[in-house]
Protein backbone atom coordinates (compact mmCIF):
# COMPACT_ATOMS: atom_id res chain seq x y z
CA UNK A 1 0.00 0.00 0.00
CA UNK A 2 3.05 2.14 0.83
CA UNK A 3 3.96 2.80 -2.82
CA UNK A 4 0.32 2.84 -4.32
CA UNK A 5 0.20 6.25 -1.52
CA UNK A 6 3.62 7.88 -3.08
CA UNK A 7 2.68 6.99 -6.50
CA UNK A 8 -1.14 9.08 -6.28
CA UNK A 9 0.67 11.99 -3.80
CA UNK A 10 3.08 12.44 -6.60
CA UNK A 11 0.21 11.91 -9.74
CA UNK A 12 -1.30 15.00 -7.21
CA UNK A 13 2.00 17.08 -6.87
CA UNK A 14 2.01 17.34 -10.80
CA UNK A 15 -1.59 18.17 -11.34
CA UNK A 16 -0.93 21.25 -8.75
CA UNK A 17 1.80 22.53 -10.26
CA UNK A 18 0.58 22.11 -13.70
CA UNK A 19 -2.16 24.43 -13.08
CA UNK A 20 -1.58 28.15 -14.12
CA UNK A 21 -1.75 30.45 -11.73
CA UNK A 22 -1.74 34.04 -13.63
CA UNK A 23 1.14 36.37 -11.78
CA UNK A 24 -0.79 39.11 -11.24
CA UNK A 25 -3.11 37.33 -8.44
CA UNK A 26 0.19 37.09 -6.64
CA UNK A 27 0.09 40.81 -6.08
CA UNK A 28 -2.40 42.44 -3.41
CA UNK A 29 -2.63 45.54 -4.98
CA UNK A 30 -3.23 45.00 -8.68
CA UNK A 31 -6.18 42.50 -6.78
CA UNK A 32 -7.31 45.62 -4.65
CA UNK A 33 -7.70 47.50 -7.57
CA UNK A 34 -9.43 45.50 -9.92
CA UNK A 35 -12.01 44.12 -7.54
CA UNK A 36 -12.86 47.82 -6.33
CA UNK A 37 -13.45 48.50 -9.80
CA UNK A 38 -15.69 46.03 -11.03
CA UNK A 39 -18.01 46.99 -8.22
CA UNK A 40 -18.41 50.22 -9.17
CA UNK A 41 -18.71 48.67 -12.76
CA UNK A 42 -21.71 46.56 -11.35
CA UNK A 43 -23.46 50.15 -10.70
CA UNK A 44 -22.43 51.53 -13.85
CA UNK A 45 -24.17 48.52 -16.16
CA UNK A 46 -27.27 48.61 -14.26
CA UNK A 47 -27.55 52.20 -14.88
CA UNK A 48 -27.04 51.93 -18.48
CA UNK A 49 -29.26 48.64 -18.80
CA UNK A 50 -31.87 50.90 -17.00
CA UNK A 51 -31.69 53.94 -18.80
CA UNK A 52 -32.22 52.63 -22.05
CA UNK A 53 -35.19 50.07 -20.83
CA UNK A 54 -37.11 54.31 -19.32
CA UNK A 55 -35.91 55.48 -22.21
CA UNK A 56 -38.03 53.46 -24.57
CA UNK A 57 -40.51 53.05 -21.96
CA UNK A 58 -41.31 56.77 -22.02
CA UNK A 59 -41.05 57.47 -25.91
CA UNK A 60 -41.81 53.70 -27.45
CA UNK A 61 -39.29 55.25 -29.98
CA UNK A 62 -35.95 53.29 -31.17
CA UNK A 63 -34.80 56.58 -32.06
CA UNK A 64 -34.71 58.13 -29.29
CA UNK A 65 -33.28 55.15 -27.53
CA UNK A 66 -30.03 56.25 -29.89
CA UNK A 67 -30.46 59.89 -29.32
CA UNK A 68 -29.91 59.14 -25.92
CA UNK A 69 -26.89 56.51 -26.29
CA UNK A 70 -25.16 59.40 -28.50
CA UNK A 71 -25.63 61.95 -25.71
CA UNK A 72 -24.62 59.79 -23.01
CA UNK A 73 -20.98 59.03 -24.72
CA UNK A 74 -20.25 61.63 -27.71
CA UNK A 75 -18.20 64.02 -25.42
CA UNK A 76 -15.80 61.09 -24.95
CA UNK A 77 -15.18 61.58 -29.28
CA UNK A 78 -14.31 65.76 -27.94
CA UNK A 79 -12.23 65.33 -25.21
CA UNK A 80 -10.80 61.71 -24.58
CA UNK A 81 -7.56 62.45 -26.58
CA UNK A 82 -6.97 65.74 -24.81
CA UNK A 83 -7.41 63.59 -21.75
CA UNK A 84 -4.79 61.26 -22.67
CA UNK A 85 -2.11 64.32 -22.30
CA UNK A 86 -3.28 65.23 -19.25
CA UNK A 87 -3.37 61.67 -17.84
CA UNK A 88 0.37 61.42 -18.88
CA UNK A 89 0.57 64.71 -16.34
CA UNK A 90 -1.98 64.51 -13.90
CA UNK A 91 -1.56 62.43 -10.26
CA UNK A 92 -3.87 59.43 -11.19
CA UNK A 93 -5.19 58.75 -7.97
CA UNK A 94 -6.43 62.25 -8.21
CA UNK A 95 -8.11 61.97 -11.11
CA UNK A 96 -9.69 58.59 -10.05
CA UNK A 97 -10.99 59.78 -7.07
CA UNK A 98 -12.31 62.77 -8.73
CA UNK A 99 -14.52 60.96 -11.29
CA UNK A 100 -15.92 58.88 -8.42
CA UNK A 101 -17.22 61.35 -6.54
CA UNK A 102 -18.58 62.46 -9.68
CA UNK A 103 -20.46 59.51 -10.32
CA UNK A 104 -21.81 59.37 -7.18
CA UNK A 105 -23.30 62.54 -7.20
CA UNK A 106 -24.85 62.25 -10.81
CA UNK A 107 -26.25 58.67 -9.90
CA UNK A 108 -27.77 59.80 -6.63
CA UNK A 109 -29.26 62.42 -8.92
CA UNK A 110 -31.29 60.32 -11.37
CA UNK A 111 -32.29 58.25 -8.29
CA UNK A 112 -33.69 61.37 -6.82
CA UNK A 113 -35.77 62.64 -9.62
CA UNK A 114 -36.89 59.15 -10.48
CA UNK A 115 -38.22 59.03 -7.18
CA UNK A 116 -39.86 61.98 -7.24
CA UNK A 117 -41.22 61.64 -10.36
CA UNK A 118 -39.44 64.44 -12.14
CA UNK A 119 -37.43 61.79 -14.15
CA UNK A 120 -38.04 63.19 -18.52
CA UNK A 121 -36.04 63.08 -21.30
CA UNK A 122 -34.37 66.24 -21.21
CA UNK A 123 -32.95 65.65 -17.60
CA UNK A 124 -31.59 61.78 -18.85
CA UNK A 125 -29.97 63.69 -21.86
CA UNK A 126 -28.51 66.47 -19.49
CA UNK A 127 -27.30 64.11 -16.95
CA UNK A 128 -25.68 61.43 -19.76
CA UNK A 129 -23.83 64.35 -20.84
CA UNK A 130 -22.09 64.92 -17.87
CA UNK A 131 -21.39 61.09 -17.08
CA UNK A 132 -20.00 60.84 -20.64
CA UNK A 133 -17.58 63.85 -19.95
CA UNK A 134 -17.10 62.00 -16.24
CA UNK A 135 -16.03 58.35 -18.25
CA UNK A 136 -13.98 60.37 -20.41
CA UNK A 137 -11.72 60.89 -17.79
CA UNK A 138 -12.60 57.68 -15.67
CA UNK A 139 -11.85 54.63 -18.16
CA UNK A 140 -8.89 56.40 -19.57
CA UNK A 141 -7.47 56.72 -15.87
CA UNK A 142 -8.21 53.02 -14.67
CA UNK A 143 -6.81 51.89 -18.04
CA UNK A 144 -3.27 53.74 -17.06
CA UNK A 145 -3.92 52.55 -14.16
CA UNK A 146 -3.66 49.14 -14.70
CA UNK A 147 0.00 48.88 -15.95
CA UNK A 148 1.31 50.88 -13.52
CA UNK A 149 0.36 48.24 -10.09
CA UNK A 150 2.54 45.81 -11.39
CA UNK A 151 6.27 45.15 -10.12
CA UNK A 152 7.20 43.44 -13.29
CA UNK A 153 6.39 44.39 -16.97
CA UNK A 154 5.88 41.05 -18.38
CA UNK A 155 3.03 40.58 -15.63
CA UNK A 156 0.93 43.75 -17.53
CA UNK A 157 -0.58 40.88 -19.52
CA UNK A 158 -1.73 39.07 -16.52
CA UNK A 159 -3.08 42.25 -15.10
CA UNK A 160 -5.16 43.21 -17.75
CA UNK A 161 -6.74 39.93 -18.73
CA UNK A 162 -8.02 40.06 -14.50
CA UNK A 163 -8.77 43.42 -15.10
CA UNK A 164 -10.90 42.74 -17.94
CA UNK A 165 -12.50 39.27 -16.46
CA UNK A 166 -13.84 40.99 -13.14
CA UNK A 167 -15.40 43.84 -14.98
CA UNK A 168 -17.24 41.13 -17.05
CA UNK A 169 -18.03 39.41 -14.22
CA UNK A 170 -19.65 42.52 -12.75
CA UNK A 171 -21.43 42.90 -16.17
CA UNK A 172 -22.81 39.22 -15.83
CA UNK A 173 -24.25 39.86 -12.79
CA UNK A 174 -25.84 43.18 -13.25
CA UNK A 175 -28.47 42.70 -15.71
CA UNK A 176 -29.75 39.32 -14.20
CA UNK A 177 -30.16 41.48 -11.32
CA UNK A 178 -30.82 45.04 -12.64
CA UNK A 179 -33.78 43.32 -14.91
CA UNK A 180 -35.54 41.98 -11.74
CA UNK A 181 -35.05 45.07 -9.56
CA UNK A 182 -36.10 47.25 -12.40
CA UNK A 183 -39.68 44.32 -12.99
CA UNK A 184 -40.85 45.19 -9.52
CA UNK A 185 -38.88 48.26 -8.05
CA UNK A 186 -38.34 50.33 -10.77
CA UNK A 187 -35.49 51.69 -12.31
CA UNK A 188 -34.65 54.49 -9.28
CA UNK A 189 -33.67 50.83 -7.70
CA UNK A 190 -30.78 50.80 -9.94
CA UNK A 191 -29.59 53.86 -10.15
CA UNK A 192 -29.26 53.92 -6.13
CA UNK A 193 -27.26 50.49 -6.40
CA UNK A 194 -24.99 52.41 -8.75
CA UNK A 195 -24.79 55.32 -6.09
CA UNK A 196 -23.32 52.73 -3.18
CA UNK A 197 -21.40 50.71 -5.91
CA UNK A 198 -18.42 53.56 -5.97
CA UNK A 199 -17.67 53.73 -2.40
CA UNK A 200 -15.78 49.86 -2.34
CA UNK A 201 -13.50 51.59 -5.54
CA UNK A 202 -12.75 54.86 -3.53
CA UNK A 203 -11.09 52.72 -0.92
CA UNK A 204 -9.45 50.65 -3.48
CA UNK A 205 -7.83 53.69 -4.85
CA UNK A 206 -6.88 54.88 -1.59
CA UNK A 207 -5.05 51.67 -0.84
CA UNK A 208 -3.42 50.66 -3.38
CA UNK A 209 0.32 52.26 -4.71
CA UNK A 210 0.50 53.67 -8.38
CA UNK A 211 3.98 54.13 -9.66
CA UNK A 212 4.76 57.41 -11.45
CA UNK A 213 6.30 57.72 -14.35
CA UNK A 214 9.57 59.87 -13.95
CA UNK A 215 9.82 62.19 -17.09
CA UNK A 216 6.20 63.29 -16.60
CA UNK A 217 7.80 66.39 -15.30
CA UNK A 218 9.04 67.26 -19.15
CA UNK A 219 5.67 66.84 -20.73
CA UNK A 220 4.46 69.19 -18.56
CA UNK A 221 6.82 72.01 -19.76
CA UNK A 222 5.89 71.15 -23.43
CA UNK A 223 3.20 72.44 -25.31
CA UNK A 224 -0.43 70.40 -24.66
CA UNK A 225 -1.28 70.07 -28.03
CA UNK A 226 2.61 68.93 -29.31
CA UNK A 227 2.11 66.17 -27.03
CA UNK A 228 -1.32 65.24 -28.63
CA UNK A 229 0.07 64.78 -31.87
CA UNK A 230 2.67 63.50 -31.07
CA UNK A 231 0.11 60.07 -29.62
CA UNK A 232 -1.48 60.45 -32.68
CA UNK A 233 1.34 60.32 -34.70
CA UNK A 234 2.76 57.16 -32.58
CA UNK A 235 -0.96 55.29 -32.80
CA UNK A 236 -0.72 55.94 -36.87
CA UNK A 237 3.03 55.10 -37.59
CA UNK A 238 2.96 51.73 -35.39
CA UNK A 239 1.19 49.60 -37.37
CA UNK A 240 0.48 47.28 -35.36
CA UNK A 241 -1.64 50.06 -32.82
CA UNK A 242 -2.87 51.19 -36.25
CA UNK A 243 -4.64 48.10 -37.55
CA UNK A 244 -6.31 47.14 -34.55
CA UNK A 245 -7.37 50.43 -33.55
CA UNK A 246 -8.99 50.16 -36.86
CA UNK A 247 -10.85 46.90 -36.25
CA UNK A 248 -11.98 48.48 -32.92
CA UNK A 249 -13.70 51.46 -34.29
CA UNK A 250 -15.22 49.37 -36.92
CA UNK A 251 -16.85 46.94 -33.82
CA UNK A 252 -17.84 49.58 -31.71
CA UNK A 253 -19.76 51.67 -34.38
CA UNK A 254 -21.16 48.21 -36.29
CA UNK A 255 -21.46 45.59 -33.79
CA UNK A 256 -21.23 47.38 -29.71
CA UNK A 257 -24.35 49.04 -30.49
CA UNK A 258 -26.47 46.11 -30.43
CA UNK A 259 -26.50 46.58 -26.40
CA UNK A 260 -28.60 49.81 -27.22
CA UNK A 261 -30.93 47.97 -29.95
CA UNK A 262 -31.81 45.01 -27.42
CA UNK A 263 -34.86 46.20 -25.47
CA UNK A 264 -36.28 47.07 -29.00
CA UNK A 265 -35.44 43.80 -30.38
CA UNK A 266 -36.92 42.86 -27.17
CA UNK A 267 -40.17 44.45 -27.63
CA UNK A 268 -40.94 44.34 -31.56
CA UNK A 269 -39.33 40.79 -32.60
CA UNK A 270 -39.64 38.82 -28.84
CA UNK A 271 -42.71 40.51 -27.77
CA UNK A 272 -40.74 40.53 -24.17
CA UNK A 273 -40.58 42.72 -21.32
CA UNK A 274 -37.88 44.07 -19.06
CA UNK A 275 -37.48 40.18 -17.55
CA UNK A 276 -36.43 38.92 -21.18
CA UNK A 277 -34.42 41.87 -21.68
CA UNK A 278 -32.26 41.07 -18.91
CA UNK A 279 -32.05 37.31 -19.54
CA UNK A 280 -30.68 38.13 -23.08
CA UNK A 281 -28.19 40.67 -20.98
CA UNK A 282 -27.28 38.13 -18.57
CA UNK A 283 -26.44 35.68 -21.54
CA UNK A 284 -24.56 37.88 -23.45
CA UNK A 285 -22.60 39.00 -20.41
CA UNK A 286 -22.01 35.25 -19.40
CA UNK A 287 -20.54 34.69 -22.74
CA UNK A 288 -17.87 37.73 -21.32
CA UNK A 289 -16.95 36.13 -18.77
CA UNK A 290 -16.02 32.81 -20.39
CA UNK A 291 -13.67 35.89 -22.52
CA UNK A 292 -12.16 37.27 -20.11
CA UNK A 293 -11.44 33.76 -18.22
CA UNK A 294 -10.19 32.55 -21.39
CA UNK A 295 -8.07 35.55 -21.44
CA UNK A 296 -6.35 35.27 -18.03
CA UNK A 297 -6.16 31.30 -18.31
CA UNK A 298 -3.89 31.75 -21.22
CA UNK A 299 -0.31 30.81 -20.47
CA UNK A 300 1.41 33.04 -22.93
CA UNK A 301 0.63 36.67 -24.36
CA UNK A 302 1.78 35.92 -27.42
CA UNK A 303 -0.64 35.37 -30.28
CA UNK A 304 -3.20 38.11 -29.55
CA UNK A 305 -3.47 39.05 -32.78
CA UNK A 306 -4.72 35.32 -34.12
CA UNK A 307 -7.37 35.95 -31.46
CA UNK A 308 -8.52 38.93 -32.48
CA UNK A 309 -9.13 37.92 -35.72
CA UNK A 310 -10.86 34.55 -35.20
CA UNK A 311 -13.39 36.21 -32.42
CA UNK A 312 -13.90 39.06 -34.61
CA UNK A 313 -15.23 36.64 -37.30
CA UNK A 314 -17.28 35.00 -35.35
CA UNK A 315 -18.63 37.92 -33.59
CA UNK A 316 -20.04 38.98 -37.19
CA UNK A 317 -21.40 35.66 -38.15
CA UNK A 318 -23.24 35.89 -34.69
CA UNK A 319 -24.43 38.66 -34.66
CA UNK A 320 -26.04 37.95 -38.39
CA UNK A 321 -27.80 35.04 -37.13
CA UNK A 322 -29.13 36.46 -34.09
CA UNK A 323 -30.68 39.20 -36.30
CA UNK A 324 -32.59 36.48 -38.51
CA UNK A 325 -34.24 34.85 -35.02
CA UNK A 326 -37.36 35.34 -33.55
CA UNK A 327 -37.09 32.06 -30.62
CA UNK A 328 -35.94 33.30 -27.17
CA UNK A 329 -33.94 30.50 -26.37
CA UNK A 330 -32.39 30.43 -30.20
CA UNK A 331 -31.76 34.05 -29.03
CA UNK A 332 -30.40 32.77 -25.94
CA UNK A 333 -27.54 30.67 -27.66
CA UNK A 334 -26.76 33.57 -30.03
CA UNK A 335 -26.38 36.18 -27.73
CA UNK A 336 -24.21 34.53 -25.85
CA UNK A 337 -21.85 33.62 -28.45
CA UNK A 338 -21.74 37.59 -29.57
CA UNK A 339 -20.84 38.30 -25.92
CA UNK A 340 -18.53 36.68 -25.97
CA UNK A 341 -16.69 37.19 -28.99
CA UNK A 342 -17.19 40.48 -28.72
CA UNK A 343 -15.30 41.02 -24.93
CA UNK A 344 -13.23 38.06 -26.58
CA UNK A 345 -12.06 40.68 -29.72
CA UNK A 346 -12.08 44.30 -27.47
CA UNK A 347 -10.24 42.48 -25.01
CA UNK A 348 -7.87 41.24 -26.77
CA UNK A 349 -6.99 44.63 -29.04
CA UNK A 350 -6.93 46.20 -25.11
CA UNK A 351 -4.64 43.91 -23.73
CA UNK A 352 -2.54 43.48 -27.02
CA UNK A 353 -1.65 47.54 -26.94
CA UNK A 354 -1.38 47.39 -23.39
CA UNK A 355 1.34 45.08 -23.91
CA UNK A 356 3.28 46.51 -26.80
CA UNK A 357 3.00 49.89 -25.72
CA UNK A 358 7.04 50.20 -24.05
CA UNK A 359 7.04 53.63 -23.90
CA UNK A 360 5.30 55.01 -20.45
CA UNK A 361 5.35 58.13 -21.52
CA UNK A 362 2.88 57.97 -24.11
CA UNK A 363 0.73 55.27 -22.36
CA UNK A 364 -1.74 58.05 -21.91
CA UNK A 365 -2.40 59.43 -24.84
CA UNK A 366 -2.31 56.04 -26.78
CA UNK A 367 -4.62 54.31 -24.27
CA UNK A 368 -7.27 57.86 -24.66
CA UNK A 369 -7.23 56.57 -28.71
CA UNK A 370 -8.19 53.40 -27.89
CA UNK A 371 -10.86 54.92 -25.32
CA UNK A 372 -12.48 57.18 -27.47
CA UNK A 373 -13.06 54.34 -29.90
CA UNK A 374 -16.16 53.37 -27.33
CA UNK A 375 -16.95 56.60 -25.89
CA UNK A 376 -16.42 58.29 -29.19
CA UNK A 377 -17.17 56.46 -31.96
CA UNK A 378 -20.16 54.28 -29.91
CA UNK A 379 -22.35 57.45 -29.58
CA UNK A 380 -22.31 57.82 -33.28
CA UNK A 381 -23.19 54.07 -33.85
CA UNK A 382 -25.82 54.41 -31.34
CA UNK A 383 -27.44 57.12 -33.55
CA UNK A 384 -27.12 55.88 -36.44
CA UNK A 385 -28.53 52.49 -35.61
CA UNK A 386 -31.34 53.76 -33.39
CA UNK A 387 -32.66 55.89 -37.22
CA UNK A 388 -31.54 52.56 -39.49
CA UNK A 389 -33.15 50.39 -36.90
CA UNK A 390 -36.46 52.88 -37.12
CA UNK A 391 -36.49 52.75 -41.05
CA UNK A 392 -35.74 49.06 -41.55
CA UNK A 393 -36.78 47.59 -38.82
CA UNK A 394 -33.87 46.71 -35.36
CA UNK A 395 -33.18 42.72 -37.08
CA UNK A 396 -31.86 44.22 -40.31
CA UNK A 397 -30.37 46.95 -39.13
CA UNK A 398 -28.62 44.07 -37.09
CA UNK A 399 -27.71 42.09 -40.15
CA UNK A 400 -26.08 45.22 -41.36
CA UNK A 401 -23.85 45.76 -38.65
CA UNK A 402 -22.88 41.86 -38.37
CA UNK A 403 -21.78 42.14 -42.40
CA UNK A 404 -19.63 45.03 -41.60
CA UNK A 405 -18.38 43.36 -39.17
CA UNK A 406 -17.15 40.76 -40.83
CA UNK A 407 -16.03 42.80 -44.04
CA UNK A 408 -13.52 44.36 -41.12
CA UNK A 409 -12.63 41.15 -39.99
CA UNK A 410 -11.60 40.05 -43.07
CA UNK A 411 -9.33 42.90 -44.22
CA UNK A 412 -7.62 42.39 -40.53
CA UNK A 413 -6.64 38.79 -40.93
CA UNK A 414 -5.14 39.94 -44.39
CA UNK A 415 -2.73 42.55 -42.34
CA UNK A 416 -2.10 39.62 -39.80
CA UNK A 417 1.71 38.58 -41.61
CA UNK A 418 2.95 42.11 -41.40
CA UNK A 419 1.80 42.97 -37.66
CA UNK A 420 3.48 39.46 -36.10
CA UNK A 421 6.70 40.78 -38.34
CA UNK A 422 6.82 44.01 -36.53
CA UNK A 423 5.63 42.42 -32.83
CA UNK A 424 8.21 39.60 -33.04
CA UNK A 425 11.46 41.85 -31.73
CA UNK A 426 8.86 43.23 -29.03
CA UNK A 427 8.50 40.02 -27.60
CA UNK A 428 12.00 39.20 -27.25
CA UNK A 429 12.65 42.56 -25.75
CA UNK A 430 9.64 41.78 -22.82
CA UNK A 431 11.23 38.05 -22.28
CA UNK A 432 7.79 36.97 -24.08
CA UNK A 433 9.40 34.14 -26.23
CA UNK A 434 12.97 32.92 -25.99
CA UNK A 435 14.77 33.61 -29.05
CA UNK A 436 15.97 30.98 -31.84
CA UNK A 437 19.97 30.05 -31.59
Amino acid sequence: MQPSHKKSSEVDKRLFTSLHIPPALKSPNVCCFVIGESVSFFGSWMTQIALVWMVYQITNSAMLVGVVGFTNQFMGLIITPLVGVLLDRWNLRYVLLATQLASILLSSTLTFLTINSHITVTWIIIIGIMQGTVKAFDLPARLVTIPRLVDNKADTYSAISIHSFLINTAKFVSPMIGGLLLARFGAASCFLVDSISYVPFIFAILATQIKSVSNSYSLKNTNIFQNLKEGFAFAYNFLPIRYVLTLQIVICFMVMTHVNLIPVFVREILNGDAETMGFLMTASALGSIIAGLYLILRKQATGLVNVIAYSATVLGLGLILFSRSHNLHTCLVLIFIVGMNNTLTLAAISNFVQLILVDETKRGRVTSIFTTGFLGILPFGNLFFGGLASKIGVNNALLFGGICCLIGAYIFIRKLPKIKNIVSPLYLELGLITPVK
